[in-house]
C-alpha cells in the first residue's frame, strides 16, 4: 500500500460566515478546497479526508426545534450521520470533479463512520459540548424540561443544549476503509468526530446522544490505519505561541515533549488550536514512524516539501525501533504474543521494495531472503514498534537461521527487519508468488 495521509478539515473550513452558510455556499468552499488534495494522489499517496461538522449539526437540530410541533426531535447522533451523508456528498463530488479536470480515474467513497466510546467515559457525568442554536433562558429550561437536555449559558450570548463528548477508543469501519485505500480509492471517513456508539456486550452496537471531537478522532483513525501523515489544515500556514501578541512566534517544528509542554503552558487556545495540537501530538506519540502537520490547506505543495506549516515529530529520544515482521509474529499468529509481550505497538501494514524471495520453512514459519539479480518481489509485512531493550528478547524467541537487518519498504524507508539466511531455505519451498506468509498460509489452510 501507498503511504496514507489523513487529511481533517474542520467544519468551519466549510462555513467560511454567517453570509455564507446556505448549502450552495458549503458546496462552492468545498470545491475550492479540493485541489491541492489531489497533488497528494499525484504523489502517490494514498488520502483519507475527515471533517467536522459542528455549524451544519446545529442548523440540523434547529431545524428540528422549529419543527418540533409537526414531527419528531432529530437525536444527535443521527444528526451527525446526517451530516456526513451531506458533507460527505459535496466532497466526492468535488473531488471527482477535480480528478476528471485532471485526467484522473480514482474511486472517491464517503463512509458513514461510527466511534466506539466507552458509557463509563467520565464526559457522560458532565456535559459540555454546546450543540444547536442560541436561546433565552425561559425557551431553553422548557426545551430541557420535555426532552431532558442539559442545558448551558454559553459565553453570555444565550443558553444552548449541551452533550458529552467522550473520547473515542476504536473506530468501527477502520478495516473497510483500509481496503478501500488498497483499492486505490478516496476515502472520506469520520465526519464530525464519529457516530459515537457503544459496543454492548453481544457484540450489538448502540448509538449516544453526544458528540465526539473530530481531531481525536482522526487521529485515531489515522493511527489505526498506520498513516504516514496527519494533516489539520486551519486559517494560518503555521503554529505559534503568544499568538497576537508582541512576543507572537511562529513554529516550525515541535517534538511530542515540546507540544505537551506548551499546552500545559496555556500556549495555545483552547477552543481553536490547543485540541489540534493535542490530537497530533497523541498520533505521532502512538505511531512512531508518522508525521503530524498544521497549517493552511492552500499549501499542501509547500508542507509537503517542508517549507510551510508546523510539524509535530516523535521525541528524538524516542526508546523504540521500527521493526518489520512478514510471518508469525504478525497479529493474530502464533508467535505475535511475543511482540505483545515485549511491549512492542502495531504501526502499519507495508510492503517490501521488490528484492525480497520468500520461502516457507517445512510450513512452520517463513524466510525471506534479499536477492540482487533482478528476481525479487515485494513482500507484504507488518511494522511495529519494538522498545530498544525487547529487541533482543525477541530475536532470540526466533527460530535458527533467521536474523534482523535493514530492510527497504516500497515507499523508500528503511526500517529493521526479521530476514533469512539463503542457507535455511535450501531444500524448502518457494512462495515468492503468494506475496506474503498469510497469502500462502491462507491458501494452505495453515492453523494460526
Amino acid at each position: 500500500m501507498s503511504r496514507i495521509a489523513v487529511v481533517a478539515f474542520g467544519g468551519n473550513a466549510l462555513v467560511t460566515d454567517a453570509e455564507h452558510d446556505s448549502i450552495p455556499d458549503q458546496n462552492k468552499t468545498v470545491s475550492r478546497t479540493v485541489p491541492p488534495l489531489l497533488d497528494l494522489i499525484e504523489q502517490g499517496w494514498g488520502l483519507v479526508v475527515s471533517h467536522g461538522n459542528g455549524p451544519q449539526v446545529g442548523f440540523i437540530l434547529r431545524r428540528s426545534e422549529i419543527a418540533q410541533s409537526e414531527v419528531d426531535p432529530v437525536p444527535v447522533d443521527y444528526a451527525v450521520a446526517d451530516t456526513q451523508g451531506a458533507i460527505g456528498y459535496m466532497f466526492v463530488k468535488a473531488l471527482r470533479n477535480e480528478l476528471t479536470e485532471r485526467g484522473l480515474q480514482r474511486p472517491v467513497v464517503a463512509v458513514v463512520t461510527q466511534s466506539v466510546v466507552s458509557r463509563d467515559d467520565p464526559a457522560f457525568d458532565n456535559p459540555t459540548k454546546p450543540v444547536g442554536s442560541f436561546m433565552p433562558q425561559g425557551i431553553a429550561k422548557k426545551m430541557a424540561a420535555e426532552h431532558g437536555w442539559t442545558i448551558a449559558e454559553d459565553a453570555g450570548r444565550g443558553w444552548r443544549r449541551t452533550v458529552p463528548s467522550p473520547v473515542p477508543t476504536a473506530i468501527l469501519e477502520t478495516e473497510s476503509i483500509r481496503q478501500l485505500l488498497s483499492a486505490g480509492a478516496i476515502v472520506i471517513a469520520a465526519g464530525g468526530g464519529g457516530i459515537p456508539v457503544v459496543v454492548e456486550d453481544d457484540g450489538s452496537v448502540t448509538g449516544l446522544e453526544a458528540v465526539v471531537d473530530k481531531d481525536l478522532a482522526s487521529g485515531l483513525l489515522a493511527h489505526e490505519l498506520g498513516a504516514d501523515l496527519l494533516m489539520i489544515p486551519t486559517a494560518v500556514s503555521r503554529v505559534a505561541v503568544g499568538f497576537g501578541s508582541p512576543d507572537e512566534k511562529w513554529l516550525d517544528r515541535l517534538t511530542v515533549a515540546e507540544a505537551r509542554r506548551l499546552i500545559a503552558a496555556g500556549e495555545f487556545g483552547k477552543g481553536s488550536m490547543e485540541p489540534k495540537v493535542a490530537a497530533i501530538a497523541d498520533f505521532v506519540e502512538r505511531t512512531p514512524h508518522a508525521v503530524g502537520v498544521i497549517g493552511a490547506a492552500a499549501a499542501i505543495p509547500q508542507i509537503l516539501a517542508g517549507t510551510s506549516g508546523t510539524r509535530v515529530v516523535a521525541d528524538e529520544d524516542s526508546d523504540a525501533v521500527l521493526l518489520a515482521v512478514n510471518g508469525t509474529l504478525m497479529r493474530g499468529l502464533k508467535l505475535n504474543p511475543n511482540l505483545v509481550d515485549a511491549g512492542a505497538t502495531f504501526v502499519r501494514e507495508a510492503s517490501t521494495e521488490p528484492a525480497y524471495r520468500l520461502w516457507t520453512i517445512a510450513d512452520e514459519h517463513p524466510a525471506m531472503v534479499r536477492v540482487t539479480d533482478g528476481t525479487g518481489s515485494a513482500v507484504a509485512v507488518e511494522v511495529w514498534s519494538v522498545p530498544h531493550h525487547a529487541l533482543a528478547n525477541i530475536l532470540l524467541a526466533e527460530p535458527g537461521g533467521l536474523s534482523v537487518g535493514k530492510v527497504r519498504l516500497d515507499d523508500d524507508t528503511v526500517v529493521l527487519g526479521v530476514i533469512g539466511e539463503p542457507a535455511l531455505v535450501e531444500g524448502h519451498r518457494e512462495i515468492t508468488e503468494f506475496g506474503g506468509w498469510r497469502a500462502y498460509a491462507a491458501e494452505r489452510g495453515l492453523p494460526s
